[in-house]
């Protein structure tokens, strides 16, 4: 197998994330610190007046990881801090590049709170014995994560076994970007041994890479996927849509915190549950007036179709996220399936089978009340 990069589960916590900074100076993990917020807001947030800061909280600030070009509801408070009010406490925003970088920061407690980390990462670094639960679903976005093929070459799902094989493909190692191209590999009947698959640290790095013509395939998230697809022509391999209901690949970020920091400070947990659906519904209530400020905290032009237009991010609410659709059930069973296919394609060496060990739901039952 002509594969490019090194799998390193069964050595220690060093897979990539689910979603990601398309910025390659994010800061690392180990250098947590706030980012700066802009002088003047884009727009007004929609929820500033009717956030009530909660009381009792017993810690002063809260070391948040989240990423770049990722833009989420709850970002409409990252610039003017009206999030950190509906908190009840200082949010120390920290950017990430992946999702294992972030349970690295948890292990080494230089994080809080893991925000949009991709389940995959999660349940590796799970899988390697990491202490460190899920407490609740951040966003679902089977359009946001995926491959994209270089237009000239002509892929299709019939033709795709024939023209992908022996292609150069660039993808993060480990997370659901990694396992959703390898499922749709398999899936189009594409020899994944002859695929030369390269390591990348961000999406910017593939989208350089796919628009020097160096790869034939690109899989990233976020502006990285926007922008193979709109400025250089690109073409989808399989929509997130014939993923989903093809394969049956789900395709969300999850909520995850070090377990002693959910003992210690289960309050701060619960505000900031609370506190991001209260985001959300502002922002479902009245995208337009919230969408300018989400991007600029993104550090995007605009939102894009991940939250206008046909939108390709969707979030589940405090109840929902209890259902056997998701915490209920259906999130530990997609940790298992994801591992057991590295496991079965040899990139690591085991699974602990049953991850319902590492789901939390009691956060959510507080924060619902």
């Amino acid at each position: 197998m002509k594969r490019a990069f090194v799998v390193a589960a069964a050595a220690g916590l060093a897979f990539a994330a689910c979603g990601g900074s398309d910025d390659p100076a994010a800061e690392p993990a180990d250098q947590p610190a706030a980012t700066e917020p802009a002088a003047e807001p884009a727009a007004e947030p929609a929820v500033q007046e009717e956030a009530a800061a909660p009381s009792g909280l017993s810690i002063d600030t809260i070391n948040v990881a989240y990423f770049e070009q990722w833009p989420t509801p709850n970002l409409v408070g990252f610039n003017d801090g009206s999030f950190d009010a509906a908190v009840g406490a200082e949010i120390n925003w920290v950017p990430f590049g992946g999702g294992g970088e972030m349970s690295e920061a948890m292990a080494a407690g230089d994080i809080d709170i893991s925000y949009s980390q991709g389940l995959t990462p999660f349940a590796n670094t799970v899988n390697n014995g990491a202490d460190i639960k899920l407490v609740g679903i951040a966003v679902a976005y089977a359009e946001a994560d995926n491959c994209v093929a270089q237009g000239a070459l002509g892929v299709t799902r019939d033709n795709a076994a024939e023209v992908l094989d022996g292609a150069t493909v660039m993808t993060p190692s480990g997370n659901v970007t990694n396992f959703k191209m390898l499922s749709m590999m398999d899936f189009l009947g594409v020899d994944i041994d002859s695929l030369n698959i390269l390591p990348t640290d961000g999406g910017a790095t593939t989208l350089a890479a796919f628009a020097a013509g160096d790869i034939d395939v690109g899989c990233s998230f976020g502006g990285s996927l926007v922008a193979m697809l709109e400025d250089n022509a690109g073409e989808l391999i399989m929509t997130g849509a014939e993923q989903v209901s093809d394969i049956g690949i789900n395709t969300y970020d999850i909520v995850s915190i070090p377990t002693s920091f959910g003992e210690e400070h289960p309050e701060a947990v619960i505000a900031f549950l609370k506190a991001t659906e209260q985001f959300n519904n502002a922002w479902a209530a009245d995208p337009d007036g919230s969408n300018a400020a989400i991007a600029e905290a993104s550090g995007m032009e605009d939102v894009g179709n991940f939250l206008a237009g046909p939108t390709w991010f969707s979030f589940p609410n405090l109840a929902d996220q209890l259902t056997a659709d998701w915490l209920g059930g259906t999130v530990a069973a997609n940790m298992t399936e994801q591992i057991q296919t590295f496991v079965d394609l040899g990139q690591i060496d085991s699974t602990i089978g049953d991850f319902s060990g590492s789901i939390d739901g009691s956060f959510l039952e507080a924060a619902i009340g």
